[in-house]
Protein backbone atom coordinates (compact mmCIF):
# COMPACT_ATOMS: atom_id res chain seq x y z
CA UNK A 1 0.00 0.00 0.00
CA UNK A 2 1.21 3.43 -1.20
CA UNK A 3 0.23 6.98 -0.39
CA UNK A 4 0.52 9.79 -2.81
CA UNK A 5 0.12 13.28 -2.16
CA UNK A 6 -1.05 15.82 -4.88
CA UNK A 7 -0.42 19.68 -4.96
CA UNK A 8 -4.20 20.56 -4.64
CA UNK A 9 -3.88 18.87 -1.30
CA UNK A 10 -5.47 15.80 -2.07
CA UNK A 11 -4.07 12.08 -1.43
CA UNK A 12 -4.56 8.96 -2.67
CA UNK A 13 -4.37 5.21 -0.68
CA UNK A 14 -3.50 2.86 -3.29
CA UNK A 15 -2.96 -0.90 -3.22
CA UNK A 16 0.04 -2.11 -5.04
CA UNK A 17 1.04 -4.22 -7.20
CA UNK A 18 -1.72 -3.09 -9.14
CA UNK A 19 -1.83 0.56 -8.30
CA UNK A 20 -5.88 0.47 -7.36
CA UNK A 21 -6.76 3.01 -5.82
CA UNK A 22 -8.53 2.23 -2.45
CA UNK A 23 -8.95 6.66 -1.14
CA UNK A 24 -8.68 9.84 -2.46
CA UNK A 25 -10.06 12.89 -0.32
CA UNK A 26 -9.30 16.59 -0.36
CA UNK A 27 -8.11 17.61 3.28
CA UNK A 28 -6.13 21.03 2.37
CA UNK A 29 -5.73 23.82 0.10
CA UNK A 30 -2.37 23.83 -0.07
CA UNK A 31 -0.22 21.05 -1.41
CA UNK A 32 0.83 18.04 1.10
CA UNK A 33 4.31 18.34 2.08
CA UNK A 34 4.46 15.17 4.11
CA UNK A 35 2.95 11.73 4.45
CA UNK A 36 3.67 9.26 6.91
CA UNK A 37 2.21 5.86 7.44
CA UNK A 38 2.62 4.62 11.66
CA UNK A 39 3.90 1.45 12.66
CA UNK A 40 0.84 -0.71 12.18
CA UNK A 41 -0.29 0.97 8.90
CA UNK A 42 -3.45 2.01 10.08
CA UNK A 43 -2.96 5.81 10.81
CA UNK A 44 -1.96 8.30 8.29
CA UNK A 45 -0.20 10.91 9.44
CA UNK A 46 -0.25 14.34 6.81
CA UNK A 47 1.51 17.85 6.95
CA UNK A 48 1.21 21.09 5.31
CA UNK A 49 4.06 22.95 5.46
CA UNK A 50 2.23 26.36 4.43
CA UNK A 51 -0.82 26.13 6.84
CA UNK A 52 0.92 24.65 9.10
CA UNK A 53 -1.65 21.58 9.72
CA UNK A 54 -0.82 18.37 11.21
CA UNK A 55 -3.77 15.85 10.21
CA UNK A 56 -4.40 12.21 11.80
CA UNK A 57 -6.34 10.07 9.34
CA UNK A 58 -7.40 6.23 10.22
CA UNK A 59 -8.17 5.15 6.80
CA UNK A 60 -10.62 2.29 7.13
CA UNK A 61 -13.02 4.56 9.41
CA UNK A 62 -12.18 6.68 7.34
CA UNK A 63 -12.08 9.60 10.02
CA UNK A 64 -9.85 12.10 11.72
CA UNK A 65 -7.82 10.87 14.78
CA UNK A 66 -6.07 13.92 15.31
CA UNK A 67 -6.28 17.56 13.87
CA UNK A 68 -4.06 20.65 14.75
CA UNK A 69 -3.09 23.32 12.76
CA UNK A 70 -0.49 26.20 13.58
CA UNK A 71 -0.85 29.72 12.93
CA UNK A 72 -0.61 31.20 9.26
CA UNK A 73 1.19 33.64 9.40
CA UNK A 74 4.27 35.14 11.82
CA UNK A 75 3.77 34.36 15.95
CA UNK A 76 3.92 38.23 17.45
CA UNK A 77 3.23 37.23 21.34
CA UNK A 78 2.84 35.29 23.67
CA UNK A 79 1.98 34.65 27.47
CA UNK A 80 2.41 31.66 29.73
CA UNK A 81 -0.59 31.14 32.13
CA UNK A 82 0.32 31.60 35.95
CA UNK A 83 0.05 27.54 36.89
CA UNK A 84 2.56 27.25 33.54
CA UNK A 85 0.11 24.96 32.14
CA UNK A 86 -0.83 26.57 29.24
CA UNK A 87 0.62 28.99 26.33
CA UNK A 88 -1.08 31.21 24.51
CA UNK A 89 0.05 32.90 21.49
CA UNK A 90 -1.05 35.96 19.10
CA UNK A 91 -0.07 36.45 15.32
CA UNK A 92 -0.60 38.17 11.89
CA UNK A 93 -3.32 35.59 11.01
CA UNK A 94 -5.48 37.41 13.80
CA UNK A 95 -5.95 34.71 15.47
CA UNK A 96 -5.11 34.05 19.49
CA UNK A 97 -4.63 30.48 19.95
CA UNK A 98 -4.28 28.29 23.74
CA UNK A 99 -2.00 25.67 23.79
CA UNK A 100 -1.10 22.80 26.58
CA UNK A 101 2.50 23.26 27.02
CA UNK A 102 3.44 19.55 28.11
CA UNK A 103 1.58 17.59 24.93
CA UNK A 104 1.82 20.69 22.82
CA UNK A 105 -1.61 20.57 21.68
CA UNK A 106 -3.60 23.48 20.56
CA UNK A 107 -7.07 23.24 22.17
CA UNK A 108 -9.05 26.25 21.64
CA UNK A 109 -8.74 29.27 18.46
CA UNK A 110 -10.27 32.67 19.03
CA UNK A 111 -10.37 34.31 15.84
CA UNK A 112 -12.88 37.40 16.57
CA UNK A 113 -10.18 40.03 15.94
CA UNK A 114 -9.32 41.26 12.93
CA UNK A 115 -6.10 42.30 12.46
CA UNK A 116 -2.76 41.53 14.11
CA UNK A 117 -2.88 40.43 17.39
CA UNK A 118 0.17 42.20 19.21
CA UNK A 119 0.11 41.91 22.77
CA UNK A 120 -1.42 39.06 25.33
CA UNK A 121 -1.57 39.27 28.83
CA UNK A 122 -3.08 35.71 31.13
CA UNK A 123 -5.01 37.26 34.78
CA UNK A 124 -4.67 35.59 38.07
CA UNK A 125 -7.09 33.69 38.28
CA UNK A 126 -5.84 31.47 35.19
CA UNK A 127 -9.29 31.43 33.83
CA UNK A 128 -9.25 35.05 31.47
CA UNK A 129 -7.05 35.94 28.77
CA UNK A 130 -6.83 39.65 27.35
CA UNK A 131 -5.64 40.45 23.84
CA UNK A 132 -4.74 43.36 21.96
CA UNK A 133 -4.38 43.48 18.24
CA UNK A 134 -4.57 46.45 15.89
CA UNK A 135 -7.95 46.46 14.52
CA UNK A 136 -8.64 48.65 18.16
CA UNK A 137 -9.85 46.66 20.32
CA UNK A 138 -9.00 44.71 23.45
CA UNK A 139 -10.83 41.62 24.29
CA UNK A 140 -11.22 39.41 26.97
CA UNK A 141 -11.16 35.97 26.83
CA UNK A 142 -13.24 33.14 29.38
CA UNK A 143 -10.92 30.02 29.37
CA UNK A 144 -14.04 27.96 30.77
CA UNK A 145 -16.59 29.13 27.98
CA UNK A 146 -14.45 29.45 25.17
CA UNK A 147 -15.80 33.21 23.91
CA UNK A 148 -14.59 36.35 24.32
CA UNK A 149 -17.08 38.27 27.25
CA UNK A 150 -15.36 41.69 26.83
CA UNK A 151 -14.22 43.95 24.45
CA UNK A 152 -12.30 47.48 25.35
CA UNK A 153 -12.37 50.08 22.13
CA UNK A 154 -11.45 53.73 22.27
CA UNK A 155 -13.38 56.74 21.56
CA UNK A 156 -11.35 56.88 17.87
CA UNK A 157 -10.01 54.04 15.71
CA UNK A 158 -6.47 53.19 17.55
CA UNK A 159 -4.11 50.31 16.96
CA UNK A 160 -3.03 49.08 20.12
CA UNK A 161 0.75 47.40 20.55
CA UNK A 162 0.90 46.78 24.01
CA UNK A 163 -0.74 45.67 27.21
CA UNK A 164 -0.59 45.77 30.87
CA UNK A 165 -2.70 44.68 33.95
CA UNK A 166 -2.62 45.43 37.46
CA UNK A 167 -1.85 42.87 39.98
CA UNK A 168 -5.32 42.89 41.23
CA UNK A 169 -7.44 42.40 37.62
CA UNK A 170 -9.23 45.45 37.87
CA UNK A 171 -7.62 48.01 35.45
CA UNK A 172 -6.68 47.13 31.83
CA UNK A 173 -4.14 49.46 30.00
CA UNK A 174 -2.88 49.21 26.43
CA UNK A 175 -0.44 51.35 24.47
CA UNK A 176 -1.13 52.90 20.86
CA UNK A 177 1.00 52.99 17.58
CA UNK A 178 -0.37 55.56 16.43
CA UNK A 179 -1.41 58.61 18.40
CA UNK A 180 1.39 58.22 21.43
CA UNK A 181 -1.56 57.62 23.76
CA UNK A 182 -1.88 54.78 26.96
CA UNK A 183 -5.73 53.85 27.38
CA UNK A 184 -7.16 52.65 30.88
CA UNK A 185 -10.22 50.66 31.12
CA UNK A 186 -11.97 49.17 33.89
CA UNK A 187 -12.40 45.40 33.99
CA UNK A 188 -15.50 45.23 35.24
CA UNK A 189 -17.62 47.61 33.58
CA UNK A 190 -15.44 48.14 30.49
CA UNK A 191 -15.72 51.30 30.64
CA UNK A 192 -12.78 53.93 29.62
CA UNK A 193 -11.58 55.46 32.64
CA UNK A 194 -8.64 57.69 31.82
CA UNK A 195 -6.13 58.29 28.81
CA UNK A 196 -2.55 59.00 29.45
CA UNK A 197 -0.71 61.40 27.36
CA UNK A 198 2.57 62.92 27.35
CA UNK A 199 4.86 60.05 24.70
CA UNK A 200 5.85 61.75 21.57
CA UNK A 201 6.23 58.17 19.81
CA UNK A 202 4.44 54.56 19.21
CA UNK A 203 4.32 53.25 22.89
CA UNK A 204 5.83 49.49 21.94
CA UNK A 205 6.27 48.51 25.97
CA UNK A 206 4.34 49.01 29.23
CA UNK A 207 4.00 46.68 32.22
CA UNK A 208 2.56 46.91 35.96
CA UNK A 209 4.69 47.07 39.08
CA UNK A 210 4.47 44.11 40.87
CA UNK A 211 4.12 45.41 44.22
CA UNK A 212 2.24 48.68 43.46
CA UNK A 213 0.28 50.46 41.27
CA UNK A 214 2.75 52.21 39.16
CA UNK A 215 2.30 51.87 35.60
CA UNK A 216 6.02 51.51 33.41
CA UNK A 217 5.57 52.56 29.70
CA UNK A 218 8.29 52.84 26.85
CA UNK A 219 8.46 54.68 23.78
CA UNK A 220 10.36 55.16 20.21
CA UNK A 221 10.90 59.02 21.88
CA UNK A 222 13.85 58.00 24.04
CA UNK A 223 11.71 57.85 27.21
CA UNK A 224 10.53 55.24 30.46
CA UNK A 225 7.97 57.01 31.76
CA UNK A 226 6.26 55.87 35.12
CA UNK A 227 2.36 56.53 36.00
CA UNK A 228 0.51 56.69 38.73
CA UNK A 229 -2.71 55.30 37.33
CA UNK A 230 -5.35 55.25 39.95
CA UNK A 231 -4.38 58.62 41.26
CA UNK A 232 -4.55 59.77 38.23
CA UNK A 233 -1.51 62.57 38.34
CA UNK A 234 0.48 61.55 34.93
CA UNK A 235 3.84 60.76 34.41
CA UNK A 236 5.36 60.67 37.98
CA UNK A 237 8.89 59.68 36.79
CA UNK A 238 10.55 60.52 33.24
CA UNK A 239 13.75 57.84 32.60
CA UNK A 240 15.53 59.74 29.24
CA UNK A 241 18.01 57.77 27.44
CA UNK A 242 19.83 58.22 24.19
CA UNK A 243 18.03 55.89 21.73
CA UNK A 244 14.69 55.04 20.91
CA UNK A 245 13.15 52.70 23.83
CA UNK A 246 12.00 49.21 22.33
CA UNK A 247 10.72 47.75 25.58
CA UNK A 248 10.59 47.97 29.30
CA UNK A 249 10.10 45.34 31.91
CA UNK A 250 9.88 44.99 35.73
CA UNK A 251 11.87 42.53 38.01
CA UNK A 252 9.38 40.22 40.13
CA UNK A 253 10.30 41.96 42.98
CA UNK A 254 9.51 45.47 41.75
CA UNK A 255 12.68 47.18 42.63
CA UNK A 256 14.90 47.49 39.48
CA UNK A 257 13.26 48.07 35.53
CA UNK A 258 14.91 46.92 32.80
CA UNK A 259 14.57 48.90 29.37
CA UNK A 260 16.41 47.98 25.76
CA UNK A 261 16.91 50.88 23.42
CA UNK A 262 17.88 51.05 19.30
CA UNK A 263 21.69 50.66 20.15
CA UNK A 264 21.75 47.39 21.58
CA UNK A 265 22.16 48.82 25.07
CA UNK A 266 20.28 47.01 28.33
CA UNK A 267 19.63 49.70 31.22
CA UNK A 268 18.90 48.68 35.07
CA UNK A 269 17.05 51.61 36.68
CA UNK A 270 16.10 51.55 40.26
CA UNK A 271 12.41 53.03 39.89
CA UNK A 272 12.32 54.17 43.57
CA UNK A 273 15.62 56.04 43.11
CA UNK A 274 15.18 57.31 39.84
CA UNK A 275 18.70 56.23 38.92
CA UNK A 276 20.76 54.27 36.86
CA UNK A 277 21.88 51.49 38.18
CA UNK A 278 23.99 48.86 35.37
CA UNK A 279 24.27 49.26 31.44
CA UNK A 280 24.97 46.04 29.30
CA UNK A 281 26.33 46.93 26.01
CA UNK A 282 24.84 43.56 23.85
CA UNK A 283 25.55 44.89 20.56
CA UNK A 284 28.48 42.81 19.65
CA UNK A 285 26.24 39.59 21.86
CA UNK A 286 23.54 39.58 19.58
CA UNK A 287 25.45 40.20 16.56
CA UNK A 288 26.11 37.48 13.50
CA UNK A 289 24.35 35.95 10.96
CA UNK A 290 24.65 38.17 7.36
CA UNK A 291 21.55 39.54 4.83
CA UNK A 292 22.07 39.37 1.82
CA UNK A 293 21.85 42.95 1.59
CA UNK A 294 25.05 43.89 3.85
CA UNK A 295 27.83 44.98 2.30
CA UNK A 296 30.04 44.07 5.30
CA UNK A 297 30.88 40.53 7.01
CA UNK A 298 28.80 39.60 9.94
CA UNK A 299 31.77 40.05 12.23
CA UNK A 300 32.58 43.60 11.48
CA UNK A 301 28.86 44.11 10.96
CA UNK A 302 26.45 44.58 13.98
CA UNK A 303 24.22 47.71 12.41
CA UNK A 304 20.65 47.07 13.36
CA UNK A 305 21.14 44.51 15.96
CA UNK A 306 18.67 45.20 18.71
CA UNK A 307 16.89 44.06 22.11
CA UNK A 308 12.98 43.92 21.04
CA UNK A 309 12.14 41.72 23.66
CA UNK A 310 13.27 41.15 27.60
CA UNK A 311 11.96 38.71 30.06
CA UNK A 312 13.75 38.30 33.53
CA UNK A 313 13.99 34.68 35.46
CA UNK A 314 11.81 34.05 38.17
CA UNK A 315 14.37 35.26 40.92
CA UNK A 316 15.77 38.37 38.65
CA UNK A 317 18.81 37.01 38.71
CA UNK A 318 19.17 36.86 34.76
CA UNK A 319 17.52 38.49 32.23
CA UNK A 320 16.93 36.67 28.38
CA UNK A 321 17.14 39.37 25.29
CA UNK A 322 15.89 38.83 21.75
CA UNK A 323 14.92 40.65 18.71
CA UNK A 324 16.72 41.40 15.51
CA UNK A 325 19.22 38.09 15.30
CA UNK A 326 19.52 34.81 15.19
CA UNK A 327 20.54 34.42 18.72
CA UNK A 328 18.96 35.02 22.33
CA UNK A 329 21.48 36.22 24.93
CA UNK A 330 20.93 35.09 28.74
CA UNK A 331 22.85 37.64 30.85
CA UNK A 332 23.77 38.16 34.54
CA UNK A 333 22.22 41.01 35.91
CA UNK A 334 24.52 41.56 39.21
CA UNK A 335 27.63 41.07 36.81
CA UNK A 336 26.78 42.19 33.92
CA UNK A 337 27.72 39.25 32.16
CA UNK A 338 26.75 36.94 29.02
CA UNK A 339 26.52 34.04 30.42
CA UNK A 340 24.81 31.56 27.24
CA UNK A 341 23.58 32.38 23.93
CA UNK A 342 20.77 30.38 21.99
CA UNK A 343 20.66 30.29 18.29
CA UNK A 344 16.87 29.84 17.57
CA UNK A 345 17.58 28.61 14.23
CA UNK A 346 20.08 26.69 11.59
CA UNK A 347 17.65 27.10 8.65
CA UNK A 348 19.49 28.24 5.78
CA UNK A 349 16.26 29.59 3.82
CA UNK A 350 16.06 32.25 6.41
CA UNK A 351 18.08 35.69 5.63
CA UNK A 352 20.38 36.38 8.46
CA UNK A 353 21.20 32.78 9.91
CA UNK A 354 24.55 32.92 7.51
CA UNK A 355 27.60 34.46 8.63
CA UNK A 356 29.89 33.98 5.44
CA UNK A 357 27.96 34.63 2.21
CA UNK A 358 29.31 34.00 -1.47
CA UNK A 359 31.12 36.49 -3.21
CA UNK A 360 29.95 35.36 -6.43
CA UNK A 361 26.27 36.07 -5.50
CA UNK A 362 26.80 40.09 -4.51
CA UNK A 363 27.33 42.39 -7.89
CA UNK A 364 27.44 46.32 -8.68
CA UNK A 365 23.89 46.25 -8.44
CA UNK A 366 23.16 44.13 -4.77
CA UNK A 367 22.72 40.76 -4.17
CA UNK A 368 22.16 38.53 -7.63
CA UNK A 369 18.77 36.64 -5.72
CA UNK A 370 17.34 39.75 -5.62
CA UNK A 371 17.77 41.11 -9.56
CA UNK A 372 14.73 40.75 -11.87
CA UNK A 373 17.12 38.99 -14.79
CA UNK A 374 14.02 39.00 -16.65
CA UNK A 375 14.29 40.03 -20.39
CA UNK A 376 10.77 40.82 -20.66
CA UNK A 377 8.11 43.12 -18.17
CA UNK A 378 5.06 41.83 -19.47
CA UNK A 379 3.87 38.45 -18.72
CA UNK A 380 0.93 36.76 -19.54
CA UNK A 381 -0.69 40.14 -20.29
CA UNK A 382 0.24 41.57 -16.91
CA UNK A 383 2.44 44.08 -17.33
CA UNK A 384 4.88 43.09 -14.47
CA UNK A 385 5.93 45.92 -12.53
CA UNK A 386 3.26 47.60 -12.32
CA UNK A 387 1.46 44.27 -10.64
CA UNK A 388 5.08 44.61 -8.44
CA UNK A 389 3.95 48.29 -7.14
CA UNK A 390 0.41 47.37 -6.49
CA UNK A 391 1.71 44.90 -4.58
CA UNK A 392 4.00 47.08 -2.05
CA UNK A 393 1.28 49.76 -1.98
CA UNK A 394 -0.50 46.90 0.48
CA UNK A 395 -0.65 46.83 4.30
CA UNK A 396 2.39 44.33 5.05
CA UNK A 397 2.75 42.95 1.32
CA UNK A 398 6.34 42.04 0.55
CA UNK A 399 8.04 40.72 -2.24
CA UNK A 400 8.05 37.17 -3.22
CA UNK A 401 11.48 36.37 -3.76
CA UNK A 402 12.18 38.02 -0.80
CA UNK A 403 13.16 35.92 2.48
CA UNK A 404 12.10 36.07 5.93
CA UNK A 405 14.66 37.69 8.36
CA UNK A 406 15.44 35.85 11.30
CA UNK A 407 14.30 37.57 14.36
CA UNK A 408 12.74 36.66 18.05
CA UNK A 409 9.91 39.15 18.27
CA UNK A 410 8.78 37.94 21.89
CA UNK A 411 10.21 35.70 25.38
CA UNK A 412 7.79 34.54 27.88
CA UNK A 413 9.93 32.82 31.03
CA UNK A 414 7.38 30.20 32.79
CA UNK A 415 6.16 31.17 36.04
CA UNK A 416 7.69 28.17 37.48
CA UNK A 417 10.90 29.21 35.97
CA UNK A 418 11.71 25.41 34.37
CA UNK A 419 11.33 26.51 30.76
CA UNK A 420 11.15 29.73 28.23
CA UNK A 421 9.06 30.44 25.11
CA UNK A 422 10.41 32.82 22.41
CA UNK A 423 7.97 33.44 19.57
CA UNK A 424 10.49 33.12 16.28
CA UNK A 425 10.78 33.78 12.60
CA UNK A 426 10.91 29.74 12.51
CA UNK A 427 7.98 29.48 15.14
CA UNK A 428 7.27 29.07 18.38
CA UNK A 429 10.26 27.59 20.53
CA UNK A 430 10.08 26.17 24.24
CA UNK A 431 13.44 25.60 25.94
CA UNK A 432 13.26 23.67 28.97
CA UNK A 433 15.50 22.43 31.44
CA UNK A 434 13.36 19.48 32.29
CA UNK A 435 14.88 15.88 29.86
CA UNK A 436 11.98 13.20 31.01
CA UNK A 437 11.59 12.87 34.99
CA UNK A 438 10.93 15.58 36.93
CA UNK A 439 11.23 15.34 41.06
CA UNK A 440 9.13 17.62 41.99
CA UNK A 441 7.96 16.69 45.90
CA UNK A 442 4.76 17.86 47.85
CA UNK A 443 4.67 18.01 51.29
CA UNK A 444 7.67 16.05 51.71
CA UNK A 445 9.24 16.02 54.88
CA UNK A 446 11.69 13.53 57.34
CA UNK A 447 9.13 10.98 56.93
CA UNK A 448 8.36 10.55 52.93
CA UNK A 449 10.85 8.25 51.89
CA UNK A 450 10.89 5.28 49.64
CA UNK A 451 11.58 2.98 52.64
CA UNK A 452 8.02 4.42 54.06
CA UNK A 453 6.35 3.70 51.46
CA UNK A 454 7.57 0.04 51.42
CA UNK A 455 6.79 -0.74 54.94
CA UNK A 456 3.54 0.33 54.26
CA UNK A 457 2.91 -1.84 51.81
CA UNK A 458 4.43 -4.89 53.46
CA UNK A 459 1.87 -3.90 56.60
CA UNK A 460 -0.64 -3.76 54.22
CA UNK A 461 -1.76 -0.35 54.35
CA UNK A 462 -2.41 0.42 50.50
CA UNK A 463 -3.78 3.68 51.17
CA UNK A 464 -0.93 5.40 53.70
CA UNK A 465 1.51 3.62 50.94
CA UNK A 466 -0.46 5.47 47.84
CA UNK A 467 -0.32 9.13 49.81
CA UNK A 468 3.11 8.85 50.78
CA UNK A 469 4.32 7.73 46.88
CA UNK A 470 1.93 10.96 45.70
CA UNK A 471 3.70 13.12 48.49
CA UNK A 472 7.32 11.83 47.26
CA UNK A 473 6.15 12.32 43.30
CA UNK A 474 8.14 9.02 41.89
CA UNK A 475 6.77 7.52 39.26
CA UNK A 476 7.79 3.71 39.98
CA UNK A 477 6.48 4.14 43.48
CA UNK A 478 2.80 5.22 42.51
CA UNK A 479 2.78 2.34 39.86
CA UNK A 480 3.90 -0.12 42.82
CA UNK A 481 1.19 1.26 45.22
CA UNK A 482 -1.56 1.20 42.36
CA UNK A 483 -1.24 -2.51 41.75
CA UNK A 484 -0.91 -3.49 45.41
CA UNK A 485 -4.82 -2.75 45.69
CA UNK A 486 -7.35 -5.29 45.65
CA UNK A 487 -10.24 -4.96 42.82
CA UNK A 488 -13.04 -4.49 45.64
CA UNK A 489 -10.56 -2.24 47.63
CA UNK A 490 -10.30 0.79 44.93
CA UNK A 491 -13.67 2.69 45.71
CA UNK A 492 -12.67 2.62 49.28
CA UNK A 493 -8.99 3.94 48.93
CA UNK A 494 -9.83 6.75 46.61
CA UNK A 495 -12.50 8.03 49.11
CA UNK A 496 -8.93 8.91 51.34
CA UNK A 497 -7.22 10.42 48.93
CA UNK A 498 -6.90 14.40 49.30
CA UNK A 499 -8.00 16.57 46.26
CA UNK A 500 -4.46 18.08 45.86
CA UNK A 501 -3.02 14.90 44.67
CA UNK A 502 -5.69 14.05 42.29
CA UNK A 503 -3.83 15.91 39.26
CA UNK A 504 -0.64 13.74 40.24
CA UNK A 505 -2.85 10.12 40.38
CA UNK A 506 -4.80 10.83 36.79
CA UNK A 507 -1.61 11.58 35.58
CA UNK A 508 -0.25 7.98 36.55
CA UNK A 509 -3.87 6.39 35.52
CA UNK A 510 -2.94 8.32 31.88
CA UNK A 511 0.65 6.94 31.63
CA UNK A 512 -0.10 3.40 32.57
CA UNK A 513 -3.19 2.87 29.86
CA UNK A 514 -0.12 3.54 27.54
CA UNK A 515 2.03 1.16 28.79
CA UNK A 516 0.49 -1.62 31.10
CA UNK A 517 -1.58 -4.97 29.84
CA UNK A 518 -4.15 -4.50 33.17
CA UNK A 519 -6.72 -2.74 30.91
CA UNK A 520 -9.77 -3.26 32.75
CA UNK A 521 -7.80 -2.85 36.25
CA UNK A 522 -6.68 0.43 35.11
CA UNK A 523 -10.10 1.77 33.69
CA UNK A 524 -11.83 0.50 36.90
CA UNK A 525 -9.48 3.40 38.68
CA UNK A 526 -10.72 5.68 36.43
CA UNK A 527 -14.40 4.68 36.95
CA UNK A 528 -13.98 4.90 40.45
CA UNK A 529 -11.70 8.16 40.71
CA UNK A 530 -13.92 10.29 38.08
CA UNK A 531 -17.66 8.86 40.74
CA UNK A 532 -16.24 9.63 43.79
CA UNK A 533 -14.17 12.89 42.80
CA UNK A 534 -16.52 13.98 40.24
CA UNK A 535 -17.63 17.24 41.34
CA UNK A 536 -14.73 18.08 42.56
CA UNK A 537 -13.01 17.55 39.08
CA UNK A 538 -15.38 19.34 37.28
CA UNK A 539 -15.70 22.55 40.17
CA UNK A 540 -11.54 22.56 39.46
CA UNK A 541 -11.59 21.61 35.58
CA UNK A 542 -9.52 24.60 34.40
CA UNK A 543 -6.17 23.34 36.75
CA UNK A 544 -7.11 19.61 36.18
CA UNK A 545 -7.18 20.58 32.27
CA UNK A 546 -3.89 18.88 31.02
CA UNK A 547 -3.88 15.80 33.27
CA UNK A 548 -7.82 15.32 32.08
CA UNK A 549 -6.58 15.79 28.53
CA UNK A 550 -4.02 12.75 28.71
CA UNK A 551 -5.75 10.74 30.74
CA UNK A 552 -8.83 10.90 27.70
CA UNK A 553 -5.98 10.93 24.59
CA UNK A 554 -5.23 7.30 26.45
CA UNK A 555 -8.41 5.94 26.69
CA UNK A 556 -9.57 7.38 23.28
CA UNK A 557 -6.32 5.45 22.14
CA UNK A 558 -7.26 2.45 23.44
CA UNK A 559 -10.54 2.30 22.70
CA UNK A 560 -9.62 2.50 18.74
CA UNK A 561 -6.93 0.10 19.70
CA UNK A 562 -9.70 -2.17 20.98
CA UNK A 563 -12.14 -1.24 17.87
CA UNK A 564 -9.55 -1.78 15.33
CA UNK A 565 -8.69 -5.39 16.62
CA UNK A 566 -12.27 -6.53 17.38
CA UNK A 567 -13.29 -5.28 13.89
CA UNK A 568 -10.37 -7.34 12.14
CA UNK A 569 -11.68 -9.90 13.85
CA UNK A 570 -15.20 -9.85 14.00
CA UNK A 571 -15.92 -13.45 12.17
CA UNK A 572 -13.38 -15.67 14.41
CA UNK A 573 -15.20 -13.60 17.70
CA UNK A 574 -18.78 -14.66 16.02
CA UNK A 575 -17.70 -18.65 15.52
CA UNK A 576 -16.08 -18.32 19.15
CA UNK A 577 -19.13 -17.49 20.60
CA UNK A 578 -21.56 -19.63 18.65
CA UNK A 579 -19.02 -22.49 19.21
CA UNK A 580 -19.54 -22.62 23.23
CA UNK A 581 -23.25 -21.71 22.97
CA UNK A 582 -23.73 -24.94 21.49
CA UNK A 583 -21.44 -26.42 23.98
CA UNK A 584 -23.33 -24.86 26.42
CA UNK A 585 -27.05 -26.65 25.09
CA UNK A 586 -25.49 -30.01 24.67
Amino acid sequence: MVVVGFSNGTFGLYQMPDFVCLHMLSISREKITTAIFNQHGNWLSFGCAKLGQLLVWEWRSESYILKQQGHYFDVNCLAYSPDSQLLATGADDNKVKVWTVQSGFCFVTFSEHSNAITALHFLANNHCLLSASLDGTVRAWDLFRYRNFRTFTSPNSRQFVSLAVDQSGEVVCAGTLDSFEIFVWSMKTGRLLDILSGHEGPVHGLMFSPTNAVLASSSWDKTVRLWDVFEGKGAVETFNHMHDVLTVVYRPDGRQLASSTLDGQIHFWDPIDGILMYTIEGRRDIAGGRLMTDRRSAATSSSGKCFTTLCYSADGSYILAGGCSKFICMYDIADQVLLRRFQITHNLSLDGVLDVLNSKNMTEAGPIDLIDDDDSDVEEGVDQQTREKLGHDLPGSMLNRGRPIVRTKCLRIAPTGRNFAASTTEGVLVYSIDESFIFDPTDLDIDVTPEAINAALDEDQPSRALILSLRLNEDDLIKKCIFSVNVVDIAKLIQSIPHRYLQRLVEALAELLESCPHLEFVLRWCQELCKIHGNYIQQNSRNLLPALKSLQMAITRTHQDLADMCSSNEYLLRYLCSTSTKKGTS
